[in-house]
């Protein structure tokens, strides 16, 4: 599961998120698959921009790279095949990516699909 934060900035006194970051593990995303889904977690960790570490080799994703699917209440898919075209259209090697970033506007949208809590599911079986 990626580490999720939020980056912000304060605007007038008030928390402005800037930025909604996922960072993985080596080799955590399977490159050949074309949905990856992550459990959400909130509250997230809230960090300054300039703790950003830009050592990391980061891409931009958008509102549109993220999915919900009924079946996963939970969790957030991030539609790796769209995402996989437009690294190789900028020629990286997506096996080298290990953090995503989402910009403002989008950050404030999909942060607005992650439910504020967790859903259970519940299953009913019949005994016969």
């Amino acid at each position: 599961m990626p580490q999720q934060r939020v980056y912000h900035e304060y605007v007038n006194e008030k928390l402005v998120p800037y930025w909604y970051v996922l960072t993985f593990k080596s080799f955590e995303i399977n490159w050949d698959k074309p949905i990856h889904y992550f459990d959400v977690i909130k509250p997230f960790e809230y960090f300054e921009r300039d703790q950003f570490d830009e050592s990391i080799i980061t891409f931009s994703l958008y509102k549109t790279d993220f999915l919900l699917n009924a079946d996963f209440p939970n969790k957030l898919g991030i539609n790796l095949k769209l995402i996989k075209k437009r690294l190789n259209v900028e020629g990286i090697d997506p096996e080298i990516v290990q953090q995503f970033i989402v910009p403002t506007p989008d950050a404030d949208e999909v942060l607005n699909l992650i439910p504020n809590e967790r859903k259970i599911s519940v299953y009913s079986f019949r005994g016969d």
